[in-house]
């Protein structure tokens, strides 16, 4: 202001900010907001975060502790915008509070964070905070670490330190509030869905059950029972029931009903309900879902031909399950990777199929997915006199590289 000669009603005139405020913020009888803190600093023609550094004290209340709007909001803006070394800054200091109890109530602030950044979208934002405060907290029993551990382990879910991190929502889902909790038991069905351990679907799916009696998560939970039922030996009667009863929750469901019985019906072994089912689903929204189980029954039925069809025709599909991000159309990709190998190998297209099918092999370990590696090994080995040298060592590598994981041991007993 000195330097350009402006007084009270100049920075008031240029900024917009009434004379009133601008005197008692001058008089410290009212705090700097961060909204007239921005407009200062855009009268004054300067970069939006270069005084960002000198608002960090503004963000202590009378008591010389820091008032939780000014200092959440502060750090909102700042992690927003990428002002790192502004919002790491004051994350230290705020970890760095000597008083127990002022500190608790500084990562209660970052929690708060924590959950508006989630919330809105800005998930990897949000977990630099969960992280602070799973490594901060020393409360084992506090609801917001079981919370934290829940978000780092959805975030991170599709990564390799999803399986780790479950192991910690387990152990702390007593202690989560009973909204979170029906959230928390539905991903983890669905991350072991995912991963096709069966038992843990439907231990998951019965539980969530046992927590809603109607809406949405009542739905998913008796549909991962109807994917559990039909690989553990079920009967299709009972997963007919299943479906028969969640087809009732609503429109959605009942939709879903649809697709779901033919579904179980191949998955029983009735392929004659192939091409039904692909006149239901051909130009849906959630063909992918469809598609690796009509391509599979094509192919147990030697039918490749039409297997061969449903390739060309949708190519685009399959291109889309490769490179989408979103869990359920990687696993139906999975699922379409295996049905296409052994489609390669029963075409006499040795080379490619033992390709794809150790790629596979190796996808699988690392996520996990113990059934799938099962179904792998079992083609490999009707085929394995097929395999070439190179996919042989390839295969030796594989057996080397990952003896110790359980999934691939369990697997090689067959």
């Amino acid at each position: 202001m000195n330097e350009k000669k402006w007084n009270k009603v100049d920075l008031s005139k240029h900024s917009g900010i009434h004379i009133s405020d601008i005197s008692r913020v001058f008089n410290n009888k009212q705090p700097l907001s961060l909204k007239h803190f921005d407009a200062i600093i855009q009268a004054l023609g300067l970069a939006e975060d270069s005084l960002y550094s000198f608002y960090i004290e503004e963000c202590y209340n009378e008591k010389q502790c820091f008032d939780k709007r000014r200092s959440v909001q502060f750090l909102h803006k700042c992690m927003t915008n990428g002002y790192e070394k502004q919002y790491q800054d004051m994350l230290h200091i705020m970890l760095g509070e000597t008083s127990d109890t002022i500190r608790s109530t500084y990562l209660a602030y970052i929690f708060l964070l924590a959950e508006k950044l989630f919330t809105e979208g800005k998930e990897e934002l949000a977990l630099i905070l969960y992280d602070l405060i799973i490594e901060n907290e020393q409360n084992h029993f506090s609801e917001q670490l079981a919370i934290s551990y829940f978000r780092k382990f959805y975030i991170t879910r599709l990564t390799e330190k999803g399986q780790d991190l479950l192991t910690c929502v387990l152990e702390h889902l007593a202690h989560m509030p009973q909204e979170i909790r029906k959230e928390a038991y539905l991903w983890i069905t669905a991350f072991y869905y995912r991963g096709g351990q069966w038992k843990d679907v439907l231990y998951y799916a019965k539980r969530l059950e046992n927590m809603v009696k109607e809406g949405d998560y009542y739905g998913r939970a008796l549909m991962y029972q109807c994917f559990a039922l039909t690989r553990l030996e079920g009967s299709l009667e009972d997963v007919l029931a299943l479906i028969k009863q969640y087809e009732q929750v609503n429109e959605y469901f009942a939709e879903m009903a649809v697709g779901n019985r033919y579904v179980a019906l191949l998955d029983f072994g009735k392929l004659e309900y192939a091409d039904e089912y692909l006149v239901w689903i051909a130009n849906r929204e959630d063909m992918y879902v469809g598609l690796p189980r009509i391509f599979d029954a094509y192919v147990s039925l030697n039918r490749l031909e039409d297997a061969k069809e449903l390739l060309h025709r949708y190519a685009h599909i399959i291109e889309d399950m490769a490179v989408s991000k979103a869990w359920l159309k990687q696993k139906m990709h999975l699922d379409f990777r295996y049905v296409h190998a052994l489609y390669l190998c029963k075409g006499r297209q040795f080379l490619e199929g033992l390709n794809e099918l150790l790629e596979l092999m190796y996808t699988t370990t690392l996520i996990g997915n113990t059934e799938m590696l099962k179904k792998c090994l079992l083609v490999y080995w009707e085929y394995k006199e097929h395999a070439t040298a190179k996919q042989v060592e390839k295969y030796m590598e594989l057996l080397r590289t990952r003896e110790n994981n359980e999934a691939y041991l369990t697997g090689l007993v067959l």
